[in-house]
């Protein structure tokens, strides 16, 4: 009995009770050493004791220890005692925070302990903070949990290949707090810290700075970073080879701009970028000749740029070729400007284009024939847009009709051989309703911008995408707006090149404002009715 007795004694465990009223409330803390503010510490470890059995919840993520150590801690949890142990020594005269987070919960309902220490190891408490905000500038939107981090000013230091000192999170409402600082000169930045190695990755993870650096001599409170989305690496073209029919140029990043030129004038060179952006697609327009010389330009969006020579080449037996396909992007009739537009994007380059195979049906009797000065190309041959003017039929009887007629639908109509693809290819007969675009059916946003700058509208829909822009137009309106919910923004834009420009960390330069229209009562949300117009809209800048 007593050998039985040890074995169970040795092998219980921790466990939770059962029944009872649900555990709402956390662990508290009773004490530690070294206590909250105690200096002179020479330990290498850190003990908690609190008033209720703990477990631990991923300790080595949740845990930051400021200046940093890096993940140079083990910790350990056993009954209601927490030991934190440091594998390395900690630096002489410095203060030490330490936010344990959620990292240390109860056993029964996972409620989380919130304890944060300071200890010195010298004779004092550096006690200066920098409190601040973390937002996603585009969006306008609380950046939530991004990693916050501080270091002490340096030339050397980069937020891609070094972490910062002083590290701490933000919380759902972007706000954060980087306490127990001595004076001195700082750079502040933030970013989403995705994988988790303290190190900013722009290929993945949003960032922002404070654009100067910090001179801390006082504590500073309500400074807002503003975070943004950028690959800062550089652009290099990674391969050039064929694939199946194909030659593709590969990119280590996205490109915002390229060109291709022949070197031989005769040969027009015809391409796509994939919808990756990292990938140009180049089409076999020399089945004649070996190899080709092409001369390649291409841009990021940090106006990097690739100026080479490459040489293209096809093989000389039949492969595998991409099926060709078209999307429409739009086909509408503007009742109140009797104009007709279409926006039609294809799979590939098309280089045969007959416009009397694309017909508009107004009805079962009618069509009408599009030509050549109603359309036009992009430079890739890949998106074709329709325009022209069209008159609609209306109802002038004021006779009486016992049944209404149901209204005959508008269709454009794409018959077999209307587009041949630079790979000899067509399309099949296919057909698109048209929508008649109505006055009454829609709404208007009349919008005044105040501003010296160079500026860009954007009317956005409640998931962020752009429905219509301007430029440069201080009193503008957005006609035909389906009823809906909206938000009116402005991307100021200094350097006057009709595009937004996020940051640049190597230049030190901060990204181009961007301000919406708020409404003290609705914020920052616009409703629009049907038959309905919203506005005078001030944006000021």
């Amino acid at each position: 009995m007593f050998t039985i007795s040890l074995l169970t004694q040795k092998c219980a465990k921790q466990t939770a009770p059962t029944g009872g009223p649900k555990d709402e409330n956390p662990p508290v803390l009773v004490r530690s050493n070294p206590k909250h503010k105690e200096v002179n510490f020479n330990g290498s470890q850190l003990n908690l004791v609190f008033n209720e059995l703990v477990q631990l919840n991923n300790p080595r993520e949740k845990i930051i220890i400021t200046p940093g150590i890096g993940k140079k801690f083990e910790v350990v949890a056993n009954k209601n005692k927490v030991t934190l142990s440091f594998n390395s020594e900690l630096k002489n005269n410095t203060t030490y925070t330490i936010n344990f987070r959620e990292s240390i919960q109860d056993i029964t309902e996972k409620n989380p302990a919130s304890v944060k220490l300071a200890f010195s190891t010298g004779s004092y408490i550096d006690s200066l903070a920098i409190n601040g905000t973390v937002r996603d500038i585009l969006t306008s939107k609380n950046a939530t949990n991004y990693t916050v981090a501080l270091i002490e000013a340096s030339d050397t230091f980069n937020i891609f290949k070094h972490s910062g000192m002083w590290v701490t999170q933000a919380d759902k409402k972007g706000r954060f707090s980087i306490e127990n600082l001595k004076p001195g000169d700082y750079f502040l930045y933030a970013f989403d810290d995705r994988n988790k190695n303290l190190i900013v990755d722009s290929k993945s993870e949003k960032f922002g700075f404070i654009k100067e650096n910090i001179n801390l001599t006082g504590g500073i409170d309500s400074l807002k970073i503003d975070v943004f989305k950028l690959d800062m690496s550089a652009l290099k073209l990674l391969s050039a080879r064929q694939t199946f029919a194909y030659f593709n140029l590969r990119f280590s990043k996205s490109l915002v701009n390229y060109n291709l030129a022949s070197t031989d004038k005769s040969i027009t060179i015809l391409s796509t970028l994939e919808p990756d952006l990292t990938t140009l697609k180049i089409y076999n327009t020399i089945p004649d000749r070996d190899s080709l010389a092409v001369h390649l330009q291409a841009q990021d969006s940090l106006d990097q740029k690739i100026d080479t020579l490459v040489y293209i080449k096809f093989p000389k037996k039949e492969s595998t070729k991409d099926n060709f396909a078209l999307k429409f992007e739009n086909a509408d009739i503007f009742e109140s400007k009797s104009l007709f537009t279409a926006n039609i994007s294809f799979s590939k380059p098309v280089a045969q284009f007959n416009p009397d195979s694309i017909l508009l049906q107004i009805d079962s009797v009618t069509t009408l024939p599009l030509t050549n000065n109603d359309a036009s190309w992009n430079q890739n041959l890949t998106r074709l847009t329709l325009s022209r003017k069209i008159e609609l039929k209306k109802e002038t009887s004021t006779k009486p009709t016992p049944v209404k007629k149901k209204q005959e639908k508008i269709k454009l109509l794409l018959r077999k051989g209307a587009f041949i693809s630079i790979e000899n290819d067509s399309l099949k007969t296919s057909e698109n309703q048209v929508k008649i675009i109505k006055p009454e059916d829609f709404g208007l946003i009349i919008t005044k911008v105040e501003t010296n700058e160079d500026f860009t509208l954007q009317l956005l829909d409640k998931s962020g995408k752009i429905i219509q822009q301007a430029h440069n137009i201080k009193n503008y309106i957005f006609e035909n707006v389906p009823p809906g919910n909206y938000q009116l923004r402005i991307l100021i834009d200094p350097n006057k090149n009709q595009k937004w420009d996020p940051g640049n960390y190597f230049q030190k330069r901060l990204a181009e404002p961007v301000i919406y229209y708020t409404n003290p009562k609705a914020g920052k949300d616009i409703f629009l009715k049907a038959n309905w117009q919203v506005g005078d809209l001030l944006i000021s800048y």
